[in-house]
Parts: structure tokens; sequence; C-alpha cells
């Protein structure tokens, strides 16, 4: 008779529980929360790398620009057209156009002059092609967060 009673017990033990089953569940859901997290930190960072490499581009066409028009950068507030439609009817700057100019977050990226060089005039002046993250992170062409800052 106890033979008979195990055995029955081992045929009723062929599935899951419920408590099994919920606790496998619990830790999937965390296992996915974890994952969401870690996904989204690394696209925001994806994102802060792509805004770097816009502002770069950016930096490296105002300085194609400038080797092409006797030292001088586009006048200041014009410098997006003139890196789009030059004046001169030459080909543009930016390679994919005006979405070149647009950063991750779609803000324009700012463009302003500081620095070491100097043009014809005897100005001192250098692009700093910046934006900002949507964490309020300052990117430009020299670096992300505290290193955005242009060298002194």
């Amino acid at each position: 008779m106890k033979l008979a009673t195990a055995s029955r017990r081992a045929t009723r033990r062929a599935a899951f529980t419920l408590l099994e089953v919920l606790v496998v569940v619990a830790i999937l859901v965390i296992l996915a929360g974890v994952g969401v997290v870690a996904t989204t930190r690394y696209l925001e960072d994806a994102r802060k790398s792509k805004a770097q490499l816009g502002c770069k581009g950016i930096q490296e066409a105002l300085d194609a620009y400038k080797l092409q028009n006797n030292g001088d950068y586009p006048p200041q507030g014009s410098e997006i057209q003139e890196l789009l439609h030059p004046s001169n009817g030459g080909t543009p700057y930016l390679q994919n156009g005006q979405s070149d100019t647009i950063d991750p977050w779609g803000k324009q990226y700012q463009i302003s002059y500081t620095g070491s060089q100097t043009d014809q005039t005897g100005t001192q002046m250098s692009p700093y092609v910046s934006t900002t993250a949507s964490d309020g992170t300052p990117i430009s062409q020299y670096g992300i967060g505290q290193k955005a800052q242009p060298p002194q």
C-alpha cells in the first residue's frame, strides 16, 4: 500500500506549482528591468558620442571653409547657411546637408568663436561648436561633460 501511494505522488509531481511559476516570472521581470535600464543608459551615451562627432564634423567643415576663403570663417550668425549653401557657389561643406546641423535630440548645433587663432583682421578666434544633451550635459568638439570646454 505504501508503494502505491508513492507512485501516485510521483505522477502528480510532473507539473510546476503556481508558486514555482511565480518565482520564475518574478526573476524574469527583474532581469528585464535591469536590461531596460542598461539599454537606455547605453543609448543615451551613444547619442552623446554622436553629438560630439557632429560637433567635430561642423568644426572640420568650418576649417575647410576657412581654407577656401582666404583664412576667414563664415560671418557670425550665418555659419550654418554658408556651410550648406556657400555664397561663392561651391559645393556644400556638410555632406548630409541640413541633417548634419541637427543634434540627436533635434536641436541645432550652436557655433561661437573663441580661442587661439587669429583671422586677417587680427581678431583672436577659433570655432566652438556645442550642444546640450537632454540631461543637461554640455557637449562640444572637445569632449563631453567637463571636457567640453575649449582649451585655454
